[in-house]
């Protein structure tokens, strides 16, 4: 798991590298894109509404098996999510 915290031009933004369904590694943005200008670190960054959805359930508590079964995203992936959304919480 690589967690960043990159700056944009409203503040933080949180990333983290994940492997999908598709198979291939990217790094994607755990919040909500604002539409502004970011910095290299967040640039590159993809949106997925499911890994935000997945994100902000796993910080009220939501557990990993729970939620790859209710977003549909790889188990894997969502263990990374929890563990991104227990830092964020500490």
């Amino acid at each position: 798991m690589r967690l960043l915290n990159c700056p944009t031009a409203t503040g933080p933004c949180v990333t983290l590298t994940l492997t999908l369904h598709d198979g291939a590694e990217r790094l994607y943005l755990l919040d909500e894109p604002d539409g502004r200008p970011a910095t290299a670190g967040a640039r590159h960054a993809v949106y997925d509404p499911y890994v935000h959805l997945a994100y902000l359930l796993a910080r009220q508590g939501h557990d990993a098996r729970w939620l790859a079964r209710f977003t549909d995203l790889p188990l894997a992936a969502t263990h990374h999510i929890a563990d991104a959304a227990a830092l964020s919480r500490a």
